[in-house]
């Protein structure tokens, strides 16, 4: 061996390059009937430029510990969705109960109003010392509330 061929052989192929004898880290001049052996294969595994992947677009098989977290996470995320959903109804349901709660207020306001109305319209004419003291301070009270 030369040593001009050896030189050649140590140098690496541009792509510009159109000697096809020349190995290239081009995938066309591959012999695929080639047998490597182990030790080979994994030097040409580590050697590949970083950017490429090898198996792109295969599907990885799930390693059992990886199925668990996978189900420990859904379980989380089912627990997490209930407590938002209870949250959610918890919160409805006090809507509910503060409109119940207004309505009842409303309701005892319209009933109350209606006795002092009534307490108002009724004679205190026959009344007579402390209760007719009363009377006429608990009609005070009702015009000043109702603005009357």
């Amino acid at each position: 061996m030369t040593s001009s061929s050896r030189r050649r052989a140590k140098r690496s192929k541009t792509s510009s390059s159109a000697d096809p004898s020349t190995p290239t880290s081009d995938a066309r001049n591959v012999n695929l009937n080639e047998t490597l052996d182990v030790d080979e294969q994994i030097q040409e595994e580590l050697a590949r430029p970083t950017g490429r992947r090898k198996g792109t677009g295969k599907k990885t098989v799930e390693s059992s510990s990886d199925l668990e977290l996978k189900d420990d996470f859904e379980e989380m995320n089912r627990r997490l969705q209930d407590i938002r959903d209870l949250g959610h109804k918890r919160w409805e349901i006090m809507k509910d109960r503060v409109l119940e709660t207004k309505k009842f207020n409303e309701l005892q306001e319209a009933r109350q109003m209606e006795k002092d109305i009534e307490f108002l319209s009724k004679p205190i004419d026959h009344l007579q010392g402390d209760a007719l003291i009363l009377a006429q301070m608990r009609r005070q009270k009702i015009r000043e509330k109702y603005g009357l």
